[in-house]
């Protein structure tokens, strides 16, 4: 269970870093349509990460998933942070450990501005192995 957390953790805290550096944006028009809008997160070695979004009223419905796709990796995690430009923002994270295994999580959120997100797999030891590369969604 620890290694779970420490995934989601440093998951996290690289989309935190990551979106604190990102400039302000409006939402796109395709969100605004009401249809669930899926997209892929950037990879990892090992590791299949993907998810979708929805508005939904005032707000927005985000889903992440993460497979783990070999043997050769431990586990990973997928994390998204949706937040307005200011200081507040929400997170969503799915970690999964041993192969084959996928974690899916949704969370609603009135943080309708921006969503990045990002993946990480492990070693055994819960060390990360390889941080990919944060996406902006919206």
């Amino acid at each position: 269970m620890l290694r779970r957390i420490c995934f989601a953790v440093t998951a996290s805290g690289a989309l935190l870093t990551a979106g604190a550096l990102l400039t302000a944006g409006a939402l796109p028009a395709s969100a605004a349509t009401g249809g669930a809008r899926t997209f892929s997160i950037p990879g990892v070695y090992g590791i299949g990460a993907w998810g979708s979004y929805q508005r939904v009223g005032s707000m927005t419905r985000i889903r992440v998933c993460v497979q783990d796709m070999t043997r050769a990796v431990y586990g990973g995690a997928a994390a998204g942070v949706a937040y307005d430009g200011g200081r507040h923002h929400q997170t969503i994270a799915a970690v999964t450990v041993g192969f084959h295994h996928t974690s899916c999580r949704s969370m609603i959120t009135s943080y309708t501005s921006h969503l990045i997100v990002d993946a990480v797999s492990g070693w055994r030891d819960g060390k990360v192995r390889q941080t990919g590369r944060t996406r902006q969604i919206y």
